[in-house]
C-alpha cells in the first residue's frame, strides 16, 4: 500500500507539503502541486480514510526526553530544531510535541523529566538514553500502551518501537582510517572516552580501537574525561593527557566537545590530529581554521525529525516501523562544511 510517505520521499517535499496537496489546503506552489499530483497518478495512492478521520478529531501529544538544549555545546539544539520542524509539517495532523528537558549531568534530573513525562499522560515518548543505568529502569515502568522511540543512541534489551540513530561501532571505526591516514602509520593516539558515557560512546570506543592491534605502529591510550567540567580544568586533563603519552600524535573525541580539546592543544603549534563528532558551530568553526582535521556528523537535526516521523507512523497512521532507522556516517572537512551548518 503507497502511504503520504512514499509520496514524500518520490517527491523530495515533506509529509506536510504532500499533504496539503492531497486535500487542498493551498500555500503550495503550483509546481509543486503539478509535481505531487502526477506522482499521485502513477503511484496509484489511495488516502487512508481512517487515518484521515483520526487526524481531525484527536490531539496527538508527544514527549520528547532530552538534555536540555545547550548541553554538549548545542548539540542538542541542532536535534530540537529538526523535532520542531516535524510538527510543523505534521500540524494538519494535530501533532503536538512536549519537550521534558532533563540535565544530562544529573540521574535525579532525569528521572524527574520522565516522571513529568508519565503524569502528563503522552501517547508516545521520544526519548534520548544518554544515561544508561536511569533510562534503563525508566523505561520498563512504561505502560505497554505508550510506544517510545530512542533518538542518538540505544539501550540493548529494551522494546522501543524504534532506535534511531548512526552504527557506532562502524564510525568508530571511521574514525580509525581517518586518524590512520593522519599518522601515515604510526605515533601515540589518546582516545577519550566522553563521560558520562552511554552505549554509543562505548560502541565508538570499541569501534576505533578493534581497528588496531598489538602489532601495529599506532599506539592507542584510553582516557576518559568528564565533559561536565569548566573550561579551565578541562584543558587542564587535556594538556596533562598530551604530556603523559608524548610524543602525542592524535586525539580521538567521542562526543561533540572535540573544539574544546582543540582550544586546549592550541598552545601547541606541532599540534595533534583531532578526529570528533558532530557538526555544533564550534567544532565547524575550527574545523574551517585547521584546528580540527575531521568530524563525523550524526545528522542531529535529521535525527529529531525522524523520531517524531516515526511516532506520528506508528500511532496516527499506524503503519509499521523500521525497529532499526540507521543515519549515515558522513564525513566533514573544511571544504563540505558548508553543507552541515
Amino acid at each position: 500500500m503507497v502511504t503520504i510517505k512514499d509520496i514524500a520521499e518520490k517527491s523530495g517535499f515533506s509529509i506536510g507539503t504532500v499533504d496539503r496537496v492531497l486535500h487542498g489546503r493551498g500555500r503550495v506552489s503550483k509546481k509543486t502541486e503539478d509535481k505531487i499530483k502526477a506522482i499521485v497518478r502513477s503511484t496509484g495512492y489511495r488516502a487512508n480514510i481512517h487515518a484521515r478521520n483520526l487526524s481531525m478529531c484527536s490531539v496527538h501529544n508527544f514527549g520528547v526526553i532530552m538534555p536540555k538544549s545547550g548541553q554538549d555545546s548545542g548539540y542538542w539544539d541542532i536535534m530540537r530544531r529538526g523535532i520542531d520542524q516535524a510538527e510543523r509539517d505534521l500540524a494538519t495532523f494535530n501533532i503536538h510535541r512536549h519537550y521534558f528537558f532533563f540535565d544530562k549531568y544529573s540521574e535525579e534530573s532525569f528521572i524527574n523529566s520522565c516522571k513529568d513525562a508519565l503524569e502528563k499522560d503522552m501517547a508516545g515518548l521520544l526519548i534520548a538514553p544518554v544515561l544508561f543505568d536511569a533510562c534503563s529502569a525508566f523505561v520498563k515502568t512504561i505502560s505497554s500502551e505508550i510506544p517510545y522511540v530512542y533518538v542518538d543512541s540505544t539501550i540493548p534489551d529494551t522494546t522501543p518501537i524504534a532506535s534511531i540513530g548512526q552504527d557506532s561501532y562502524q564510525s568508530g571505526v571511521c574514525g580509525a582510517k581517518l586518524m590512520k591516514v593522519l599518522l601515515g602509520g604510526e605515533g601515540n593516539v589518546a582516545v577519550l572516552r566522553m563521560l558520562p558515557n552511554d552505549f554509543h560512546i562505548n560502541e565508538r570506543v570499541r569501534g576505533f580501537s578493534s581497528a588496531f592491534d598489538s602489532t601495529s605502529s599506532i599506539k592507542i591510550h584510553m582516557f576518559d574525561l568528564d565533559g561536565g567540567l569548566d573550561d579551565e580544568e578541562f584543558s587542564s586533563r587535556v594538556k596533562a593527557i598530551e604530556e603523559k603519552i608524548r610524543p602525542c600524535k592524535g586525539f580521538f573525541v567521542t562526543n561533540s566537545e572535540t573544539h574544546r580539546v582543540a582550544k586546549a592543544l592550541a598552545h601547541n603549534s606541532n599540534r595533534a590530529h583531532i578526529v570528533g563528532y558532530d557538526c555544533v558551530d564550534e567544532n565547524i568553526r575550527l574545523l574551517k581554521k585547521g584546528a580540527i582535521d575531521f568530524i563525523i556528523s550524526q545528522n542531529t537535526r535529521e535525527q529529531g525529525y525522524t523520531g517524531i516521523n516515526t511516532l506520528f507512523r506508528h500511532l496516527v497512521l499506524k503503519e509499521p516501523c523500521a525497529s532499526q532507522v540507521q543515519i549515515p556516517i558522513d564525513i566533514v572537512v573544511a571544504e563540505n562544511s558548508f553543507y552541515y551548518q
